[in-house]
């Protein structure tokens, strides 16, 4: 009875495990909060009126306009959202002008009431709550995985816990597809008191990490 139980148990883990989802564009952005007050800084300041996605960046293809796109809320415990894309345009390359161009997309405001009344992240604006990874197409099953969640083993090669921005299981095995991470340009073991901020991309490509996008000031 305990060599089949174990059996069924091992059939249950591995039918709970999805399949990897086709990703054309894994990018990054900012909630942003607007209201009709702001403060002597120029901040917007609640009650808000409207909250959508900001310096929304990684679209190297053209999106369908009208699909939808999963948006990540990093640090906070509110589920994924899936937003439609209502507007994109091609932009050139803003640093040297030797890179290949890039699509600035524009998506649907945020309705979620919560999202109105949450409080930011620690040492966040109250303009500016959350960071966001933006998945397109939209994926069905993202989790975010928190720091505290993760081991070395989990990442990849190189990479250290305290630099991961955000870790996305796409497979429902509570181990990461994705791993954004930032760190100091001059020391890929530090995330804190930079000169510069670089960032890398990962994603889980046949169980190996693949290297899929860099950022680096210009």
């Amino acid at each position: 009875m305990l060599a089949v139980f174990a059996c069924d148990v091992g059939r249950a883990q591995e039918k709970r495990r999805t399949s990897m989802p086709q990703i054309q564009t894994i990018g990054e952005g900012v909630v942003w909060r607007i209201s009709d007050t702001k403060n002597e800084h120029g901040m917007y300041l609640p009650p808000w009126k409207e909250i959508t996605i900001t310096n929304l960046f990684g679209f190297k293809r053209m999106p369908v306009i009208g699909d939808k796109v999963t948006i990540v809320l990093l640090g906070s415990d509110i589920s994924p959202l899936n937003l439609r894309i209502i507007k994109a345009e091609k932009k050139k390359d803003a640093c040297t002008g030797g890179l290949p161009a890039w699509w600035e997309v524009e998506i649907e405001p945020i309705k979620l009431r919560k999202l109105f009344d949450i409080e930011p992240m620690p040492n966040r604006s109250a303009e500016y709550p959350f960071d966001v990874v933006v998945l397109y197409p939209a994926v069905k099953v993202a989790r975010q995985i928190g720091k505290g969640q993760l081991t070395r083993s989990m990442l990849p090669r190189g990479v250290f816990i305290n630099t991961v921005k955000a870790a996305i299981d796409f497979t429902d095995d509570r181990t990461p597809d994705v791993v954004v991470i930032d760190y100091c340009c001059g020391d890929t073991r530090k995330a804190d008191a930079c000169d510069y901020t670089c960032g890398r991309t990962f994603k889980k490509v046949r169980h190996s990490w693949k290297l899929i996008d860099t950022s680096a000031p210009c």
